[in-house]
């Protein structure tokens, strides 16, 4: 058990020396795929790894005389670490439309970076939802287009029954990190949050049949830990929306005395939530998958939903006492949402925080206060 956990871990801390490394062990092709919505199955069905483009491990240096200081962490060290040449052990990149600051990575890569990636894909993925069907024939075309571009990289048809199988093999790994979640829940104070976002975290960056065998060996594993004996504030962690959160604050949250009973995180629950079904046409379930409205997502155009809801139902099916927003700094879709967020859990009545990390490391003596004032609130409400 504490085995698996800290081969995550060390996965999820620094993905260019496993991925690399997977690479050259395996003689087979690397696609980087932007987060958060692509349909990473397509990538898996054409004999390539498709790994979710990650924030880099060391502070932005020649990165910013390309992308302004006001972008988010990902978008700067992405760029950073492909002009030091830290990720052309990538076969291909794949990007799409799903933020203003990521809108223009493809191009900046495309004429900035050296060597450049042999493919660099953008996807036209719709931006705005309702029930038209223009809008699913058209991303079931761009969809098409990109399946044919994975066959030409890799040698070989993309078929509908090695789409199939690869719906299959991914719909699983999700089953799996759900019951993880489920347990988690269930058994406050056995696994800390640093290990869980280790855990989705490690699932962007192997193959998912691997992982999926090694936290089918996890789960009844975890048993044998002990549970916490003290009671904890039962708390849900909202955003962290395309990277990773550091680790300290994760830390710092639960050393306090509060207990992470969920997430609405991208390397969290987002990642793995709704499933592809395996009847008809896998594209069209493909694309299906993609337009779900659940769970509400800032960086999709779903205006008659809000964000709050969701959250509202996580802390009641959680039993929770309260929200930490885990605000990206410069994340253009989380800031524009977050004030109707706010107003909702307000109404509710709900204690929430805010609390903003970055990329680069900061002094969180401000945040532990603002963490340590936002659990006496809470003590004080129950």
């Amino acid at each position: 058990m504490e085995e698996a956990l800290s081969k995550f871990l060390e996965i999820s801390k620094d993905p260019y020396k496993h991925v690399s490394e997977w690479k050259e062990r395996n003689r087979k092709k690397v696609i980087g795929v932007y987060p958060m919505w692509i349909p990473e199955e397509i990538i898996h069905a054409s004999g390539i790894l498709p790994v979710v483009i990650w924030r880099g491990n060391e502070p932005v240096t020649i990165g910013h005389a390309h992308v302004p200081p006001f972008n988010c962490g990902l978008t700067r060290s992405f760029v950073d670490d492909a002009l030091r040449e830290k990720l052309k052990f990538m076969d291909g990149m794949v990007f799409y439309r799903m933020c203003l600051q990521e809108m223009g990575l493809k191009f900046i890569i495309e004429h900035n970076a050296q060597p450049k990636p042999a493919y660099i894909g953008y996807l036209y993925l719709p931006a705005v939802f309702d029930k038209n069907p223009a809008l699913k024939e058209f991303l079931i075309e761009e969809l098409k287009g990109f399946r044919k571009d994975m066959g030409n990289i890799s040698g070989r048809e993309v078929s509908d029954d090695s789409l199939k199988k690869s719906i299959e093999v991914y719909n699983k790994s999700r089953a799996l990190l759900r019951r993880l979640y489920e347990w988690r829940r269930n058994n406050g104070g056995r696994i800390r949050a640093r290990e869980v976002q280790a855990i989705v975290h490690a699932s962007m960056l192997m193959p998912k049949e691997e992982h999926t065998e090694m936290v089918e060996r996890l789960l009844p594993q975890l048993e044998e830990r002990k549970a916490s004996s003290d009671h904890k504030i039962r708390v849900i962690l909202s955003g962290g929306l395309c990277q990773t959160v550091p680790n300290d604050v994760l830390d710092m949250i639960e050393d306090l005395g509060m207990e992470v009973v969920d997430d609405d995180m991208y390397i969290g629950s987002r990642y793995f939530a709704g499933d592809a079904h395996l009847n008809g046409d896998p594209m069209e379930a493909l694309a299906e998958r993609y337009m779900e409205d659940e769970p509400v997502c800032p960086t999709k155009g779903e205006w008659m939903k809000n964000w709050g809801d969701h959250l509202i139902q996580m802390v009641n099916e959680n039993r929770a006492n309260g929200v930490i927003s885990l605000l990206i700094k410069f994340c253009p879709p989380h800031m524009c949402w977050y004030p109707a967020v706010r107003e909702k859990l307000a109404e509710d009545g709900i204690p929430h925080l805010m609390i903003e990390v970055e990329h680069e490391v900061t002094s969180l003596e401000s945040t532990k206060t603002r963490l340590a004032a936002f659990l006496e609130t809470i003590k004080g409400e129950i």
